[in-house]
């Protein structure tokens, strides 16, 4: 809990350097899929980091939106999602490319759910969300390479 917290703070520096620039990528949703997605990892487990996922991100909302409840509810139900669909996987596909594939697909949900309710010109917000999804490439992959070793090490 005290590793996602300092990733929230972490992100929400991050997006505080670059404002106006672009906005970063949602490394603390990539890190809770990380975590929920582990080989390990229970569905009571997964359970609790929707709910984590869900407050993240409506703290997000209060501190950076102008519509409370968009983050925590794209949050949550994409590491619920996310969550369904690994479990459908069978054992043999939960690869790292399955999860660079399963973090693209959120990331790229979370970014869009956003993109379509900024309140600033089109123009603008269209050059945002291409420069996050192409600084998101090299995090998921890193998240990735990530998910591998830990997947080696549980056999």
């Amino acid at each position: 809990m005290i590793l996602l917290s300092l990733i929230w703070l972490l992100q929400d520096f991050a997006q505080l350097l670059l404002m106006g620039i672009c906005m970063i990528p949602d490394i603390f949703l990539l890190t809770i899929l990380f975590i929920a997605l582990l080989p390990e990892k229970s569905k009571e487990e997964q359970s609790k980091l929707v709910w984590i996922a869900f407050f993240g991100g409506l703290l997000w909302d209060l501190r950076w939106t102008n519509l409370p409840g968009l983050s925590s509810a794209i949050s949550g139900g994409v590491i619920g999602l996310a969550c369904f669909i690994w479990q459908k996987l069978p054992a043999i596909g939960r690869t790292p490319f399955a999860f660079m594939a399963v973090s693209a697909f959120c990331e790229l949900v979370y970014a869009l759910g956003h993109y379509f309710f900024w309140t600033i010109p089109s123009q603008s917000a269209l050059r945002q969300f291409i420069v996050q999804q192409l600084i998101a490439v090299p995090v998921i992959i890193i998240f990735a390479w990530l998910f591998g070793r830990a997947s080696e090490r549980n056999g």
